[in-house]
């Protein structure tokens, strides 16, 4: 701070006008006297109020004195006048973050390109990412400011790996190594003047807005870095064991620009080393000329850093110790990043990202934080962490010493917002609990439960993982990691979890029914059986055992047995297959003789295609038919559908008829095998004065058409896994002689891009016009949906694009279907593995081509 008196004596001098207080300001910033700076800003804005740069620095002095809500209300008045100011909004930024705003913040954040020009000056070939699908396609991630930041936000890669795509990440060269360890990345190169070739690219930083990130949501799993099991072994022999010592890691300065605040002078540190029961190593790599130890301090400090190489070294060092002991640079984020307990000694001011009044990190669950109460007073904020440590040390903060009461309340607290549903709430009690208790099983099982709930699966898994560690023997703990896994269709890691939960829980139900259903994907069908056999000889009752044992015999092509404990499925409220109260009884096959039957569509569409070929076998039996189903099927089966008396759409009451019965029991009260399938095609045909208008539209194309549908619908549980992505389809766009036509619906047909495809779909008003179209095409090539079933119902040809796990009505491992003679199956060799399914389409749609230029039938099987 400048002497009053010469401050006094300097604004007396200064003539008045904006551009002499002006730089009269700016003199006092260099000098460190942001009190005197605002005094002349706020005389340069008094005389002229329009002076952007006035308001900017007047803002940037209030901010440095901790006045946020001040600095915010500077830069709002400058973009009422200049909205397009980006400076305004990135000074604003650092202000909405330090306050926990983080979507308004990172908003603003993005124009720091604009405001700051020496950020990024490189010229990029490919486009900016905007958050668009990303399936299949590579993305350039680049770190564009310090090692700090590239620590904190690589924990962002994992998310762009889930969308499918292709990560190279371009660092700084002292952590190539280290960050190759981050889940989801392929590729890590070092930072140089051309950026490396991919279809999209981000700055690391402009991905919390893309993610819409908030305080709750912060993606805070850690470890999300972890250093080579070789250098932490390497490491470990160098320190050797110290049982009963505390080691730990010290860090005290930082470079002095852009945070002149952030280094504590080393002569503060007295306090810590004299903390009985530690061992202290140095993590100071830089900066220790301008900031040394005393002489009387190094003494008490074990200096290995003259071993480290890069980041990779000094993570496998952090990971030998108990403790990190840092101010705020890339030896905080680091430690944070491997989930080491790390206490972070900050400046009054501190960056925004270590917020305001906190003294624990959303980004970091294992950190704890240690403000200074006055700008400058160090003092104060070592002794702080010097009592901290002899607590820890004395084990006052622990479940055998702190108050029963308190921590009995907590918990209560914290389970009781956890069954009310306000998991935000309730992970913030369980993260105040593990700062206390942080060996408590139950305390990071729950919380796994409160991230799981909240869909913060990586969080989820962490805090389970932990758990596990503490009590291996919990078969809880397994059982919700396993289900985690089996929603993320980790098949192999979901069975080993449920096999160990069944191990400790033999009779749990629960535990057997989810490790049958990580068993089927993995095509361990006959233990899969063995589960629901268990299931029932414990609960012969059970309906969800009888059920999925249907589908087992149904995949495996037992029809007999299937359809017979598929009728289970009437009795499941989780399925909600048809909650309708009927005034007549359901039909038990016996001979119609003239009575009225309701025959009821209960599930997908698909499923209504695939089965009212049972319709004529039911008429044979005499009897009034009555089929009810989804509005756009009506056209179709009642001009198409032979035996049907009436068809009607899906209502809240069912129609009054002698009998009814469920669509789907059809196959089962017709006793039917895979030998003896109803499957003459085609049994629907479409209309002819439709067909015919498509005819004479489609007529000039010579080319092979093909209809192409890659998306089902997207209410169906399993339609993300059975859904292809647009993008993935390209590869058939290079086959020649082939004319795509569109028969994707809804709003996944504006996906199109990277194909030339005829779209007609703006026409297509129902079944009856997809029918009509479909009619005038030589071939579908389409994800197992509603369409491809009609595509085969007409006997049109098909290739089914299949998921690794695909329904059990295409049965296992074979490539025709015996409901539908003219369907070729493509199956994924591997769960996600589009790729390899499109390109043995593409070799197939090739030959069908040149079979088609040189005479032979242009489709068959």
């Amino acid at each position: 701070m400048g002497h009053p008196e010469k401050r006094r004596e300097g604004a007396a001098s200064c003539p008045d006008t904006p551009e002499a207080w002006f730089n009269r300001g700016i003199t006092h910033i260099d000098e460190g006297d942001y009190s005197a700076a605002e005094e002349c800003f706020s005389r340069a804005v008094a005389l002229a109020p329009q002076s952007r740069e006035s308001m900017l620095n007047l803002g940037y002095v209030l901010g440095e004195q901790g006045r946020s809500q001040e600095a915010c209300r500077c830069y709002e008045s400058i973009l009422a006048v200049f909205p397009a100011c980006a400076e305004a909004r990135y000074n604003r930024a650092a202000h909405l973050l330090r306050a926990g705003d983080f979507r308004a913040g990172f908003a603003d954040y993005e124009t720091r390109f604009a405001a700051m020009k020496s950020v990024d000056q490189r010229v990029y070939s490919q486009p900016r990412w905007d958050g668009s699908s990303l399936q299949g396609r590579s993305i350039l991630v680049y770190c564009e400011q310090g090692l700090g930041d590239a620590l904190q936000f690589s924990r962002y890669v994992p998310l762009l790996a889930e969308q499918g795509a292709k990560v190279i990440l371009e660092v700084q060269r002292p952590l190539l190594s280290l960050l190759a360890s981050v889940k989801g990345v392929e590729r890590v190169v070092a930072k140089s003047d051309t950026p490396p070739s991919a279809d999209f690219h981000i700055p690391l930083l402009s991905l919390p807005h893309i993610f819409g990130t908030t305080l709750e949501s912060v993606p805070a799993s850690v470890p999300y870095i972890t250093p080579p099991e070789t250098l932490v072994a390497a490491w470990r022999k160098q320190i050797g064991a110290e049982p009963g010592i505390l080691r730990v890691g010290l860090a005290w300065a930082g470079k002095e620009r852009p945070y002149p605040n952030r280094s504590c002078p080393p002569e503060y540190l007295a306090p810590l080393l004299a903390v009985n029961g530690t061992r202290v190593y140095s993590l100071q790599i830089g900066e220790r000329d301008r900031l040394p130890l005393p002489p009387e301090l190094a003494e008490q400090v074990i200096d290995l850093t003259g071993g480290i190489e890069n980041f990779a070294d000094t993570a496998a060092l952090i990971a030998n110790l108990d403790l990190v002991i840092t101010i705020d640079t890339a030896v905080a984020h680091l430690a944070g990043a491997l989930g080491k307990p790390a206490w972070v000694l900050l400046p009054k001011w501190a960056d925004w990202r270590w917020l305001a009044g906190r003294d624990d990190s959303p980004w970091y669950p294992s950190m704890r934080l240690f403000r200074q109460s006055r700008q400058g007073d160090w003092a104060c904020v070592v002794g702080h962490v010097a009592r901290a440590l002899r607590e820890r040390i004395a084990g006052e903060v622990s479940a055998g010493t702190a108050c029963h009461e308190m921590l009995e309340s907590l918990f209560k607290s914290a389970m009781e917002l956890l069954e009310q549903k306000a998991f935000a709430a309730a992970i913030f009690q369980f993260r105040k609990l593990l700062a206390m208790i942080s060996s408590d099983p139950t305390v990071w099982f729950n919380l796994g439960r409160a991230y799981h709930l909240n869909k913060n699966l990586a969080d989820a898994e962490y805090c389970y993982l932990r758990a596990i560690e503490l009590k291996p023997d919990s078969h809880a703990v397994w059982f919700n990691l396993g289900d985690l896994y089996l929603n993320q269709n980790e098949f192999p890691k979901a069975e080993i979890c449920l096999r160990k939960a069944h191990v400790h829980a033999p009779d749990s139900v629960k535990i057997l029914l989810c490790l049958g259903a990580a068993l089927i994907p993995l095509g361990k069908i006959s233990d899969a059986f063995d589960c629901c056999r268990k299931i029932l000889a414990m609960q012969p009752d059970n309906v969800e055992a009888v059920f999925n044992m249907g589908y087992l015999h149904l995949r495996s092509g037992n029809y007999l047995e299937g359809f017979a404990n598929l009728e289970a499925r009437i009795g499941m409220e989780a399925l909600d297959i048809d909650r309708r109260r009927y005034c007549q009884p359901r039909w038990d096959g016996s001979p119609l003789q003239g009575r009225s039957i309701l025959i009821y569509g209960e599930q997908g569409m698909g499923d209504v295609i695939q089965f009212c070929r049972y319709i004529p076998l039911v008429a044979q039996q005499s009897g009034k038919i009555v089929f009810e189903v989804d509005p756009p099927l009506v056209t179709l089966l009642e001009s198409s559908l032979s035996g049907v008396a009436q068809v009607v759409p899906k209502s809240e009451a069912p129609p009054l008829t002698d009998v009814y019965i469920q669509l789907l029991s059809l196959p089962y009260i017709f006793r039917t095998t895979l030998e003896m399938l109803p499957n003459t095609i085609p049994y629907l045909v479409p209309d002819s004065l439709k067909r015919t208008k498509w005819r004479d539209l489609l007529a000039k194309d010579a080319a092979l058409r093909v209809g192409i549908v890659w998306r089902g619908n997207p209410r169906n549980p399993m339609d993300r896994e059975r859904s292809c992505p647009m993008a993935a389809l390209s590869p058939l766009a290079g086959v020649r002689g082939v004319s795509f036509y569109c028969l994707q619906l809804g709003a996944a047909s504006e996906e199109i891009h990277g194909m030339k495809i005829v779209d007609f779909t703006t026409e297509l008003k129902d079944f009856s016009d997809t029918a009509a179209l479909m009619a005038n095409l030589d071939l579908v090539i389409g994800v197992d949906t509603s369409v491809t079933h009609l595509a085969g119902a007409l006997g049109i040809p098909v290739m089914m694009l299949l998921t690794f796990v695909p329904d059990w009505r295409w049965l296992i491992d074979r490539e025709d279907s015996p409901w539908y003679p003219s369907m070729r199956l493509f199956r994924q060799k591997r769960c996600g593995d589009w790729g390899g399914v499109i390109e043995r389409v593409r070799i197939a749609l090739d030959s069908l081509v040149k079979e088609r230029a040189h005479g032979t039938r242009p489709y068959e099987y």
